[in-house]
């Protein structure tokens, strides 16, 4: 254990208080018929591999820096895989417990705002890059999932700590509890729960260019919807967009433990909102709100980990 190993400690309590959270929610949403069993072992089995990944890219890029104790470490990815488990499960179970309710009133807002949906204002201007960004924004889960072990493996520090924390928060803040409030299932879903064919011509589009991978994607979620049989693909959930605030995550992070990566941290939330919309997952306001819930629980980690040491000392 190194001297600093307390500065590890902050964050693996948090993420520990917000895995039983999210125990405890399942829970009740299992009893109640709404969620599935979590894939404990494959979600273990991920969280290691992409632990393994980071630790090969961390000696590449950076061989001689100080590294996390691997206490903290295996802990660390343990409450991960943990977390990541539970998370689908609860996910899956939002229009169980809450019907879909804001996509017409976002739909609505923002044709009325731009003259037109969203997507298709970004598909006259980007439309030439459907292929590459689908098959980019299909690697979002590896993407961050390997930002978040560097994270996991650099020394311990409380902008690490910070980090780490602000990740715990908004998955459970703005990936299970906001997106229960505000339940959305996005433009791809629009047609087959409301009925319609207003999102229509976005399908006809996304097949016409050959978007296999959000056709693909959806077509999995929605089928473990309807058949009421979730798999590694399963849960349908739009407002906040997740996908864009731990983007900007990788950011904020990135700032203080990274600084050389943050032009392509940048450049990656950007892209990521930008694809989200014009790829049908999201509305535009569902990126902005998980941008502004990223910031919000930014500002709420740092009020912790700068009051944890004071409260160390009273006890």
């Amino acid at each position: 254990m190194t001297p600093n190993f307390g500065e590890d400690r902050r964050w693996l309590m948090v993420m520990a208080v917000l895995t039983l959270a999210e125990t405890a929610w399942w829970a009740i949403s299992w009893s109640a018929g709404y969620a599935p069993m979590p894939l404990l072992g494959t979600y273990l089995m991920l969280a290691f591999s992409a632990l393994a990944a980071a630790f090969v890219i961390r000696l590449v890029v950076r061989p001689r820096s100080q590294q996390a104790p691997w206490p903290g470490v295996i802990a660390g990815t343990l409450l991960v895989g943990v977390g990541a488990s539970l998370f689908l499960p609860l996910k899956y179970a939002i229009p169980f417990e809450v019907a879909f309710w804001l996509d017409p009133m976002l739909a609505s807002v923002e044709a009325s705002l731009f003259g037109a949906d969203l997507w298709l204002l970004l598909d006259r201007i980007l439309g030439w890059a459907l292929i590459p960004v689908d098959r980019i924004y299909g690697f979002w889960l590896p993407v961050q999932s390997l930002a978040l072990f560097c994270v996991i493996l650099a020394a311990p520090s409380q902008a690490k700590s910070r980090a780490l924390i602000a990740y715990g928060l908004a998955w459970f803040a703005l990936g299970v509890a906001s997106a229960a409030a505000f339940s959305s299932a996005g433009p791809i879903f629009y047609n087959r729960i409301f009925g319609g064919n207003q999102f229509e011509p976005l399908r006809e589009m996304l097949r016409a260019r050959g978007a296999w991978v959000v056709l693909a994607e959806s077509d999995a979620m929605w089928g473990a919807l309807a058949s009421g049989r979730p798999g590694l693909v399963a849960g349908i959930s739009a407002f906040p967009s997740l996908h864009v605030a731990i983007s900007l995550w990788i950011y904020l992070a990135a700032r203080t433990l990274a600084p050389r990566a943050m032009p392509v941290a940048f450049c990656y939330f950007i892209f990521v909102w930008v694809a989200s919309v014009q790829l049908g997952w999201h509305y535009g306001s569902d990126g902005l709100a998980g941008a502004a819930g990223m910031l919000a629980i930014w500002f709420v980690a740092g009020r912790i980990e700068r009051a944890w040491p004071r409260a160390s000392r009273q006890t």
